[in-house]
């Protein structure tokens, strides 16, 4: 009997210390940003939104590296802006903004080369339509803020997303795209 309260005490306590290894971190207000690039027969594009919430969990390992475990970051659609009003209509349209409002993403997979460099595999949610994407990310950690900056490329019509054009068709945007981040998460 004695050894099962022992053997319970001991679960406990690493049952404790793993919860306390592993932190929620929320995404910090006015301290992001998401850029979407692309191209058209004109000229190249971006839009831009310092607008998303979410959160990121994340373990740190005895050597300092952080190991990201889960995210979830969800950004309104209608908040990229472009500049021209008449292309963020076109994107809206082609995004169909008034069935799916948001794009998000939801962290499957993050592996770190080191402290500061790393890939995380994501479920990205556009117009509905989800799909696994993997970001080039790289990490700053300082006391416990995580500051995020990432990148990746992918095609319209992964997503189910016919590139948008303008003029009766005679300005059409390319299929290509890179999205970029950067973000901090601090409670």
């Amino acid at each position: 009997m004695k050894n099962l309260k022992i053997l319970s005490m001991i679960a406990l306590l690493l049952t404790a210390f793993s919860l306390q290894a592993q932190q929620r971190v929320n995404l910090k207000p006015n301290s992001q940003k998401y850029t979407v690039k692309g191209t058209s027969t004109l000229h190249d594009w971006h839009m831009t939104s310092e607008e998303a919430k979410g959160f990121i969990t994340v373990e740190v390992s005895d050597n300092g590296t952080p190991r990201f475990v889960g995210s979830d970051v969800t950004l309104v659609a209608e908040s990229l802006k472009s500049g021209k009003k008449g292309m963020d209509k076109n994107a809206y349209k082609a995004l169909n903004t008034d069935d799916y409002p948001n794009i998000q993403f939801k962290l499957n997979n993050c592996t770190m080369e080191s402290a500061t460099k790393g890939k995380a595999t994501a479920s990205l949610t556009i117009a509905g339509f989800s799909r696994d994407v993997t970001f080039d990310i790289e990490v700053e950690s300082t006391g416990s803020a995580y500051t995020i900056k990432g990148s990746a490329d992918f095609r319209l019509t992964d997503f189910k997303v016919d590139p948008p054009t303008a003029l009766m068709g005679t300005i059409k945007t390319g299929d290509d795209v890179t999205i970029e981040f950067n973000a901090t998460f601090q409670n």
